[in-house]
């Protein structure tokens, strides 16, 4: 009976074939196939007719066109992260998840921090130029460093995160140091909150007042080949006379597609929205991967470079000073015209991944960073005062400086992970090592006798000279060292409705100081070191609701004093923090909203005014407590939202002699919101409006909280069309938007003793050519 049951199938299959021979020739490929994703990478199976049955149509016809059979998806497994980002949310803005270091690639949902992970897609949509742009959509997140200075420090949470500190596919430190070209970068993921366990320390402290990430991390994952080919070609322009282009090729070869290349280039060059500044900013990107049945592999290759004339600074703010002055004409360009701030980075970083069973995935990542930074300008000194101490609002004063720096850093992990059940758990194990070591040199030359000079905030200083800086002001290199071996569980029951996370990480930090201007000040290498632990759980009573808390700490590097402060050299000993935090997480499908509720504290180290030169000093506890509403997705598949509002109490406590206890810490604002809309128009096809507001309330300036920086708000708009090339087909998108509209001035944001100005009005226009 079996085999007439067979035959009577493989004739039936004969004769369809045999009908259907007419469409093969008229079609020249059949209809593509649909083949589900296996649950192993290495299994790639194509749907075949039996030998026989090839065998007799042949006899009948003449052999049709091979038949183009679709690559099956490439599948990682669950204890994989590489190739495997987490697929982009409804309305594309934001990803379904991130990667969290220790625990792998998480959703969402299935996270119990509050993580955002910005696509591709929207940097593209909204021009973003560099990551501080992206970083413009989070509410818990504000740029506290001058805008046109050239780099993007921020405040996460209230707490300070140096831009040196970025992490590039997981290592801290690789991504260009000041300011990152955001056209190469296909995810930019912040986690809120300290991360120590699950990523280890930050390299900052070398010549920079690393903050530890006490207040969250910064993750850039760049481009790597999707399936489908890419040659992109964009054209731009950026008020008020910049224009640029940006390139983004790539391919994918081999049988199964294993083999890719992606290239990503930008250039642009001209006057930007402030008087008598000119930015030169171009960066090469070269992302080569593997994809194997039980392999992967990924390599890296970047060089940027800025030249920045004149660069914008932050304001010190001097002990003379009683109130903060109105700030100046939006656009204004207080910086005296020979300022320049030239930076250069080489990057790269290598990682793989090897499947050794199906429950088992051993990895390794290495990185390199090579940052060089020329630079002369004087860092204004908010006084009020004229030289002979009379008021006079705005007057500045400075001691100009010219330098040299360079950053040298390697970084590495290596680990396993592991999916087992052990009955009705299943645990999901991660044991890793990792090293971040840093060289920074700096030498500062500085005008003989201080070469103090004086302007005003309102009076453009176009006819300062430049002085001869022959006197060495600085000359020292230092060095900081981490390592640290973690290990995590994440037990999982009831079909993962509960998953319970442990996890901790022995980490040691040293430093080393030496200093060739003054040898008493050179210190040898030392380091400490310390556990730091986590735990966190994630309840889903249902399947589109999830509850989560975390208890988890961080780690500060040893600080080392370096730059324009008195007391360059000084080293502060490694800093521990503690984070506690809960929340909700409601996916209805198309829109998430979650609520976080967190309290942080940290040792605090503030600038102390001081003149010639302020000083670093280490002032007690800096406690911040607050709750954070989040909104990602599509209200209907034509109105998208993004933003939220985080409310911040930033306290002082444990202050020398108590002096300023209670008081609010300096630079956090009690409320930060933003919002943001897009709107596909009914009545004009492929035709997208945007918006976005952002909202900073009021902040300190000091430690005594009797300077206060006021409340601002920006308003963006925008537009893109979207249509189709006459010539090729493909789609053309025209992009135009509108930063800071009503070309407010403000104070943007406080930090440490210094405050900062706000970008003017700026013009974005791009166009996309695909091929």
């Amino acid at each position: 009976m079996r085999a007439v049951a067979l035959g009577a199938a493989s004739y039936l299959a004969l004769s369809l074939d045999f009908l259907d021979s007419q469409k093969v020739f008229a079609q020249g490929n059949l209809p593509p196939v649909t083949v589900d994703a296996p649950t192993r990478s290495r299994v790639r199976q194509t749907s075949q007719r039996p030998q026989t049955s090839t065998t007799r149509v042949q006899r009948r016809v003449a052999a049709p066109a091979p038949r183009r059979v679709e690559p099956v998806p490439y599948a990682v497994p669950s204890t994989g992260t590489l190739g495997a980002p987490p697929a982009p949310y409804a309305g594309g803005q934001v990803a379904t998840g991130g990667s969290l270091g220790l625990l792998g690639n998480r959703s969402v949902m299935d996270t119990p921090f509050n993580q955002t992970s910005y696509t591709a897609e929207l940097i593209q949509n909204q021009q973003a130029r560099t990551i501080r742009d992206v970083l413009a959509n989070d509410p818990s997140v504000r740029v506290v460093q001058a805008a046109g200075g050239g780099a993007d420090s921020l405040f996460i949470r209230g707490f300070y995160y140096d831009s040196c500190d970025y992490a590039l596919n997981g290592l801290y430190g690789i991504a260009p140091c000041y300011s990152t070209g955001a056209n190469f970068i296909e995810r930019v993921e912040v986690l809120k909150g300290p991360s120590a366990v699950l990523n280890g320390m930050t390299v900052g402290g070398t010549g920079v007042a690393s903050g530890g990430a006490v207040g969250g991390s910064v993750n850039l994952l760049t481009k790597h080949a999707p399936d489908v080919d890419i040659t992109q070609l964009t054209g731009f322009y950026i008020s008020k006379s910049q224009f640029g282009e940006a390139i983004d090729v790539s391919r994918r070869y081999g049988e199964h597609k294993e083999w890719s290349v992606r290239l990503n280039s930008t250039y642009r060059n001209g006057n930007t929205p402030w008087n008598r500044q000119n930015d030169e900013l171009g960066n090469v990107v070269l992302g080569l991967d593997y994809r194997g049945e039980n392999a992967r592999m990924a390599v890296d290759i970047g060089y940027q470079a800025d030249v920045l004339h004149p660069p914008l600074r932050f304001f010190t703010i001097a002990p003379t000073t009683t109130f903060i002055p109105p700030p100046p004409k939006a656009g204004t360009n207080f910086q005296v015209p020979w300022a320049f701030y030239e930076p250069t980075d080489f990057f790269s970083t290598a990682r793989g991944e090897v499947d050794l069973t199906d429950w088992m995935t051993a990895y390794a990542s290495f990185g390199y960073h090579d940052s060089n930074i020329n630079y002369a300008y004087p860092s204004p000194i908010l006084t009020n005062a004229t030289r002979t101490g009379a008021l006079q609002v705005g007057d500045l004063a400075s001691n100009p400086f010219t330098g040299k720096e360079t950053f040298e850093t390697f970084a590495g992990e290596a680990g396993v992970r592991i999916n087992a059940d052990t009955g009705p758990i299943n645990h999901a194990i991660n044991v890793g090592y990792s090293i971040n070591d840093r060289t920074h040199s700096q030498r500062v030359l500085t005008p003989p006798g201080g070469g103090t000079i004086f302007w005003n905030l309102y009076t453009e200083p176009t006819n300062i000279p430049r002085p001869n800086f022959t006197v060495v002001g600085a000359n020292q290199l230092t060095g900081v060292n981490l390592w640290s071996v973690g290990v995590s569980d994440t037990m999982s029951f009831l079909n993962k409705r509960v998953q319970l996370t442990v996890g901790v990480r022995r980490q040691t930090a040293g430093s080393e100081v030496t200093n060739f201007l003054t040898p008493a000040s050179s210190r040898p290498e030392s380091d400490a070191s310390v556990w730091t632990p986590a735990y966190a759980i994630v309840v889903r009573p249902v399947e589109n609701i999830s509850l989560y808390a975390n208890y988890i700490e961080g780690l500060q590097t040893p600080v080392v004093v370096s730059g324009a402060f008195s007391n360059v050299g000084t080293v502060f000993p490694p800093a521990q923090t503690k984070q506690a935090e809960a929340g909700v997480k409601i996916d209805t499908g198309r829109l998430t909203t979650t609520m976080s509720v967190f309290d942080i504290s940290q040792p605090s180290i503030i600038a102390v005014p001081g003149l010639p030169q302020p000083s670093q000093q280490l002032n007690g506890e800096q406690r911040n407590r607050g709750v954070e509403l989040n909104v990602f997705g599509e209200i209907t598949p034509e109105l998208r939202l993004l933003g939220g509002v985080a409310l911040i109490r930033g306290e002082q406590v444990r202050t020398p002699g108590g002096l300023t206890d209670g008081r609010t810490a300096i630079g956090v604002p009690a409320v930060t919101a933003n919002i943001g809309a897009e709107w596909d128009t009914p009545f004009v096809r492929d035709l997208t409006l945007t918006g976005r507001v952002i909202y900073t309330s009021s902040q300190y300036v000091n430690v005594t909280n009797t300077l206060t920086l006021p409340e601002w708000t920006r308003v963006d708009l925008g537009a893109r069309y979207t249509f189709t090339s006459p010539w090729n087909g493909k789609p053309i998108a025209v992009r135009a938007s509108v930063e800071n509209v009503f070309n407010e001035a403000y104070w943007a944001s406080a930090y440490s003793g210094v405050i900062t100005l706000a970008a003017p009005r700026t013009y974005l226009l791009s166009t996309t050519f695909n091929f």
